[in-house]
């Protein structure tokens, strides 16, 4: 069934989600999650806010697209010799491992949530979101502590392991609740990376990412047409505008103090709450 909001309400619900999508997609806390929940607090199914949450990475994509071009082109002129050992080959070797991992782990959880979400109650949505973002919280709490113990040997650009390695990971972070950044960061930081540099590694493939993100609701099955339908289409390119124009003001200030942020704390505290929330609050 779709839900009915009246106009004002639904664009105000858009715009704030792009705005935290805007801010929150370069911290280490899941920015769909955010989203999913400031969706189902306005009264969409879950179904339908978790498809939101993905959305709205289409307008960071802009942005990003934009504040790594140097490296989107760089990677792009591997084309010339894939094979090669020049850095600009090196560089997309690691876009094209890390996106297909991406893919391979991120669409069958995409699938699975989707499905869950249309069978589960609000309640059990919430806490399952809730007990994700402890999980973030945690590994928060790992990636602070790595990068906190060394200054790293700041790595170059990651081989087809590491490469393997960190696309998977971001395809886990297709579960609402698990940060993108957090979950990637975590394992370039454990190679050797310095803070600096694995953000940097984790936000460049983050270009690719946000893309990916933002097609499969609407390329794959029906959810992402149900969702925009639900929603509006008014309102859901609202909350792309936004999201981009809010990501362009922010990424720099935030991808410099990013890694600084006490960002376990901040997460764990919204899965309690999420918890509680759904514990508590009759639906």
């Amino acid at each position: 069934m779709c839900q009915t909001h009246p106009g004002g309400i639904a664009l105000a619900i858009a715009a704030l989600a792009g705005l935290i999508q805007g801010v929150v997609e370069w911290l280490p806390v899941s920015s769909k999650t955010m989203i999913t929940l400031v969706f189902a607090a306005g009264g969409y199914s879950f179904a339908t806010a978790y498809v939101m949450g993905l959305l709205a990475n289409f307008g960071s994509f802009f942005a990003a697209l934009w504040y790594f071009r140097g490296d989107v082109l760089m990677a792009l002129r591997g084309l010339r010799h894939p094979l090669a050992d020049a850095e600009d080959a090196r560089l997309l070797r690691y876009l094209v491992v890390a996106t297909l991992a991406t893919g391979i782990i991120g669409l069958p959880i995409y699938a699975v949530v989707s499905k869950a979400f249309s069978a589960t109650s609000g309640a059990v949505a919430m806490i399952a979101i809730g007990v994700l973002l402890l999980i973030t919280s945690g590994i928060n709490l790992w990636r602070e502590r790595v990068a906190k113990g060394g200054s790293g040997t700041d790595i170059e650009i990651p081989g087809f392991w590491l490469s393997a390695v960190v696309g998977a990971c971001q395809g886990v972070a297709a579960l609402p609740g698990i940060s993108r950044s957090a979950i990637t960061v975590t394992p370039l930081l454990l190679s050797g990376a310095t803070a600096a540099r694995a953000l940097r590694l984790s936000f460049l493939l983050d270009v690719l990412g946000l893309l990916g993100a933002g097609l499969v609701p609407i390329a794959v099955g029906k959810a992402g047409l149900h969702a925009v339908s639900s929603v509006g289409v008014g309102p859901v390119l609202v909350m792309i505008v936004v999201a981009a124009v809010a990501s362009f003001l922010v990424i720099s200030g935030v991808l410099r103090y990013a890694s600084r942020l006490r960002s376990s704390v901040l997460t764990a505290v919204i899965g309690a709450l999420t918890i509680v929330a759904a514990l508590v609050v009759p639906r």
